[in-house]
């Protein structure tokens, strides 16, 4: 069921403040699979026949509308997430659409000619009587209907031209493609960030901007410890960081933010760097060391091998707590 009909701003916010309809996880759980079902019926026997990433995408879908009857998430979320492509994306929603499980409605924009990221209402959801009534979707219906029921038929040469709305509304592919053109290559990078680092990061971030907010990751952590020389002698580390970050992003084992998972790998790192220079140059904890090494010289273990064991166990459990971190 496709709707016509711009959703203003105040009207989206009062939507995504709406109270949740499930009360719990289980609840919420139970109300996905009800709307999957409806899914699974408009598709008939073809649902088991399609890919293990599209029927993922269609699962978050009804998750995402169990809530509070409504998904707005973007194609391309979706597309990457799964890795399918944008097109089997709006295929779902335009087969879902012609079977009446979900209507969809877009969000209004002043540079998309009023009509942005569509917001998909699923009309087994328990709220969907209530946005139906709030966005008048019925009568909306009704007069789109009837204005082209009314329409008389006229020559083409009586039918005015019409009037090309480019300007109002620019396609998203040109519109990146101009903005790029804005943009300066890594040779414009700030003398501040050092040239090892620019070099590294140009095959994968061939921007000067880019590249400097990464840099300045790397100086946001770098502040954060008491480290005992300047940041710019501490390249090799970064660089090191922002190559396992990026091998990482590589294997799309980054689930959100890249730049976050690269701060958290800065912040391990520079850790581990700061508990190196602290056990190297701290007397007195090395002259305590050396008198426990004395007492136990007949044991296989020094303190230097068991102060590299406690090292790596709290680098395990610093790994476990980056990995949760939600970048």
């Amino acid at each position: 069921m496709t709707v016509s009909r711009i959703v203003t701003t105040d009207e989206f916010k009062k939507m995504i403040s709406y109270k949740v309809y499930a009360e719990n996880h289980e609840q919420q759980q139970s109300l996905k699979l009800q709307l999957l079902k409806e899914v699974e019926a408009a598709y008939g026997e073809r649902y088991w026949r399609l890919k293990e990433g599209t029927r993922k995408a269609i699962d978050m879908l009804c998750w995402f509308a169990s809530e509070r009857g409504f998904v707005f998430a973007k194609d391309e979320y979706l597309s990457d997430r799964y890795e399918v492509s944008t097109k089997t994306v709006r295929n779902v929603l335009k087969i879902l659409r012609e079977a009446g499980v979900i209507s969809t409605v877009y969000r209004r924009s002043s540079t998309q000619n009023c009509r942005t990221a569509p917001v998909h209402l699923f009309t087994a959801h328990p709220y969907y009587k209530y946005w139906e009534n709030m966005l008048d979707l019925r009568d909306f219906q009704n007069d789109c209907q009837n204005e082209t029921a009314e329409k008389p038929y006229e020559s083409k040469e009586e039918q005015p031209k019409n009037v090309p709305t480019k300007y109002l509304s620019f396609n998203k592919n040109l519109l990146k493609t101009l903005r790029k053109q804005d943009r300066l290559n890594s040779s414009f990078t700030p003398k501040n960030v050092p040239g090892e680092f620019v070099k590294t990061a140009k095959p994968f971030f061939d921007d000067a901007e880019e590249i400097h907010d990464l840099w300045k990751k790397a100086a946001l952590v770098y502040r954060q410890f008491d480290l005992l020389h300047e940041l710019e002698q501490y390249t090799e580390l970064v660089i090191d960081a922002l190559k396992q970050s990026v091998y990482t992003l590589k294997h799309r084992k980054i689930r959100k933010d890249f730049k976050g998972y690269f701060y958290g790998t800065l912040l391990k790192m520079f850790t581990y760097q700061k508990r190196q220079e602290t056990f190297s140059s701290h007397p007195s904890i090395f002259n305590w060391l050396e008198e426990q090494e004395e007492e136990s010289a007949g044991s296989t273990k020094n303190w230097r091998t068991e102060i590299q064991e406690l090292m790596a166990k709290d680098e395990r459990k610093l790994d476990y707590l980056i990995e949760e971190l939600p970048y």
